[in-house]
């Protein structure tokens, strides 16, 4: 099951805001995951907090989009 998803995967650039230490601040990530909005937003969420050090609460999804592969293989 697990190595049909790995097929499935996409490279998607993710934008989001956060607050971090009563500012706002806005970035973008490149992330791997298949082609679910939910689960796009939610392991964006879930690195977005690890690597800024913010609660989970505290990231705000913008918007996210699919980067053409042009046949390249990450595995």
């Amino acid at each position: 099951m697990l190595k049909n998803k790995v097929g499935k995967l996409k490279i998607f650039t993710v934008d989001y805001s956060i607050l971090k230490n009563n500012k706002i601040i806005n970035n973008s990530i490149v992330m791997q995951s298949i082609n679910d909005p939910d689960e796009i937003v939610r392991l964006a969420k879930l690195d977005i907090s690890t690597k800024e050090r913010v609660f989970i609460q505290n990231v705000k999804i913008l918007r996210f989009k699919s980067i053409p592969s042009h046949g390249h293989n990450l595995e």
